[in-house]
């Protein structure tokens, strides 16, 4: 689907002579050590070519270079935003910690006027849900622990319960046990609080439209309907000997079904609720199902709740607690709002997996498209628990949808992302995981192919890596999560040979004015990152 209709009313040629098209390989870095390196493995005819003869240099894609706390791995929510704001944009994780050693989260009123309201209604609980983690990927732990402290500390006597999403994708596979021990302990702490549910994060967060599973997720929350245990660690190893996921591979944390836990009986009216996910894609779905009157999924009777969002998963969602980074001056004059202002003509185009992040993310989280921007979201037709039997996923129509529009191109400017080797890469399959590779290399090859017929300028990259180590080289086990190494970035163009980049390391920030410097557009005070290209 099209968000705007190319032919409305604008001239179909694009603005400049020499279009600009950057290229997002997801999850593909630059990782020196062969073991378990499907990107390493991979046959890559096309792209080993573009490194041997034309410049390319490393981007940082982790940690402090993408706003994040030293250390952490990137994601795609981290890299689009800060390679479209041509800034490193200080993430939400930071500025949720931030805000919590000082202190400033417990006086915001959104959340005064929730914790106070749970405070003053009689028999009232307090459920929090999100996902169990300490990678800091859409949520992390420290953030749901310090916030029963607080709530504990305002209302003492009131009853806290707790539905954790299991990881085993940002994090190791079978690693949740160890989580639900931290959890544990905290919830004797805090003293009054106890785990309701608990459900893999394939359930509870679901992003690819699957509402049957957000239908599921909510009627665990809230109709304690699941499988009725009394230990979720029992659980958890019973699981784990028992169960597999659905492309018949032993079962990981993602895929655990819902599991009510005890006598916990559900959500019932007037309880109060929180999204301890600060990231928006995957909190989207089972938001609007607690608030939403045209959720498109199957719900009778909801109870009348009170709903508090970690952060605006959407933008006409009424009740979160952090404001977006949207609002307010830190995301004035990004790339697409540049272009947009100066009649640039933009293509933005992904299968679903990551279509808001083409969009929405490398837009600074805003939802609407700015002016001359077409939007193309390519459907993602396999389960994501079958990608590592399908590692071609929509590669290959993401391809044929950007050659068609590029036969007489009217863009300037092109953002496309293959998904493959990030998505496949999650599922742990190192074979699927190098295919993945090799069709987004065979792709690729297609388009840049097409670019040098437009005499149009490549900027061949990606948003963090993945596939490129897909063993956990401490404990030799299976790693599906992000990993913390570089990414590369190729310049690809008619004479890029004799084309010189600047030396040393770059940051994703750094794409956004690269771009405008090939389109020959001012760069404005706001982007804070360089251009890549030298200049003599």
């Amino acid at each position: 689907s099209s968000s705007n209709d190319p032919g409305s009313c604008r001239p179909a040629m694009p603005k400049v002579k020499r279009p600009v098209c950057v290229i997002v390989r997801d999850g593909w870095g630059v990782n020196d050590n062969p073991r378990g390196n499907a990107v390493a493995a991979a046959n890559l005819p096309n792209i080993n070519g573009y490194k041997a003869k034309y410049p390319w240099l490393l981007l940082e894609a982790s940690g402090e270079s993408v706003g994040l706390p030293p250390g952490f791995q990137g994601s795609s929510e981290v890299g689009h935003l800060n390679m479209g704001a041509g800034r490193i944009v200080v993430q939400e994780l930071k500025r949720i910690d931030d805000s919590m050693r000082d202190g400033s989260l417990w006086s915001l009123e959104q959340w005064v006027t929730f914790v106070n309201g749970w405070k003053n209604t009689s028999g009232a609980r307090l459920h929090l849900f999100g996902l169990l983690q300490d990678e800091g990927v859409h949520a992390h732990q420290d953030h749901l622990f310090k916030i029963m402290r607080e709530a504990r500390r305002v209302h003492p006597k009131g009853e806290i319960v707790v539905h954790p999403f299991l990881d085993g994708r940002d994090t190791p596979p079978q690693s949740c046990l160890e989580y639900l021990a931290q959890l544990k302990l905290v919830l004797e702490e805090v003293g009054n609080a106890r785990m309701g549910t608990m459900m893999g994060r394939y359930y509870g967060m679901d992003r690819s439209l699957s509402w049957n599973l957000t239908d599921q997720a909510y009627m665990c929350l809230v109709r304690a309907e699941g499988r009725c245990v009394e230990d979720p660690v029992k659980a958890v190893q019973e699981s784990y000997v028992n169960e597999k996921t659905g492309d018949g591979q032993p079962m990981y944390d993602e895929y655990i079904v819902p599991h009510v836990i005890g006598d916990y009986d559900g959500i019932k009216e007037h309880d109060f609720i929180m999204h301890t996910n600060f990231r928006q894609d995957r909190a989207y779905q089972l938001t609007r199902a607690f608030v939403d009157e045209t959720y498109p999924g199957h719900l009778e009777n909801r109870p009348k709740i009170t709903y508090l969002a970690f952060t605006r998963y959407y933008d006409e969602l009424q009740n979160y607690l952090i404001s977006p980074m949207s609002k307010g001056s830190a995301m004035q004059n990004i790339l697409g709002e540049v272009l947009g202002r100066e009649g640039f003509r933009q293509l933005r185009i992904a299968e679903t997996q990551k279509f808001r992040h083409v969009t929405s993310f490398f837009n600074g989280k805003s939802t609407s498209p700015f002016p001359g921007e077409d939007q193309v979201d390519v459907p993602t037709r396999f389960d994501p628990a079958l990608f590592a039997v399908h590692p071609e996923m929509e590669a290959y129509n993401v391809t044929t949808a950007v050659l068609k529009r590029l036969e007489d191109n009217p863009y300037d400017f092109i953002l496309i992302n293959f998904a493959n080797t990030d998505m496949v890469g999650h599922t742990g399959k190192f074979d699927a995981a190098k295919k993945a590779a090799e069709i987004v290399d065979e792709c690729v090859g297609k388009i840049v192919g097409r670019m040098m017929e437009l005499d149009g300028h490549v900027l061949l990259t990606a948003d963090h890596g993945n596939a490129d180590q897909m063993i956990d080289y401490r404990t030799n086990m299976v790693k599906t999560s992000h990993t913390t190494f570089p990414v590369d970035c190729i310049y690809i163009a008619r004479g890029g040979e004799t084309v010189k980049l600047r030396p040393g390391t770059g940051v994703l920030g750094d794409i956004a004015p690269t771009v405008l410097d090939l389109l020959g557009v001012p760069i404005p005070v706001e982007m804070t990152c360089t251009s890549l290209l030298a200049h003599q």
